[in-house]
């Protein structure tokens, strides 16, 4: 093995450390935040159970409320992250629309997100106790609310990636626009007390409803951007 590919694989066995003790803590603030609430835990409680130190935390997040939203690419199994981009691969066959999107991207998302939910794996008794902290807690709340807006932006450069694309690109952020938007409303209604559904239906749901809305919405003027 070349000196550059033995930095290039010790780079990447790093990046995966960082990105599993970011996870981990995530995890746990998670598991605690539900179990006794927001103030019944302190950091080095966290630091104590995840197995890290205190200046540890705090290069990875800069409070508790951080670590309880965490990093949308950390939710997302590794196995289903590359299958994803592969999806988008100019040597894959995937047949795409008239402006080069694969006509599988939004599937795809679905199938993503999906295998996300099912690694976080909440019971309903822990989505109860989340519930109930967040409102006790308007500014984990508001936090989390605005949270979304940084997912979006994951969700593009996820993206532009596999599509092969600039992140800036307007359809690139249209399509993150229009998932984040139908999987923000699904996690509400999961995430609602009389809730009885699967989070994979009612994003399923959700984006049936805007496909519908676009395939048979007659817009109020002619002709392409």
């Amino acid at each position: 093995m070349t000196e550059s590919a033995k930095n290039c694989a010790a780079h990447g066995l790093r990046a995966r450390k960082r990105e599993a003790t970011r996870s981990a803590i995530t995890a746990a603030a998670r598991r605690a935040t539900a179990q006794k609430g927001l103030n019944g835990f302190t950091i080095e409680q966290l630091c104590e159970e995840v197995g890290v130190s205190r200046r540890t935390f705090f290069n990875y997040f800069p409070s508790k409320e951080d670590a309880i939203i965490g990093h949308l690419l950390d939710e997302f199994p590794a196995a289903a992250i590359a299958e994803f981009l592969a999806g988008g691969a100019q040597d894959s066959g995937v047949e795409r629309g008239p402006h080069g999107l694969s006509t599988t991207l939004l599937r795809d998302l679905y199938t993503l997100t999906c295998a996300m939910a099912a690694q976080l794996d909440f019971t309903k008794e822990q989505i109860h106790q989340l519930i109930a902290v967040m409102k006790m807690e308007p500014a984990l709340t508001m936090k989390m609310m605005g949270s979304s807006k940084i997912r979006e932006a994951e969700f593009a450069d996820l993206i532009a990636q596999r599509e092969h694309l600039d992140p800036d690109d307007p359809l690139v952020n249209m399509a993150a626009a229009v998932f984040g938007t139908c999987s923000h409303r699904a996690s509400q209604a999961f995430f609602s007390e009389e809730n009885t559904a699967s989070y994979g239906d009612l994003l399923a749901g959700n984006l049936r409803l805007a496909q519908q809305l676009f395939n048979f919405s007659l817009l109020p003027f002619e002709g392409t951007p």
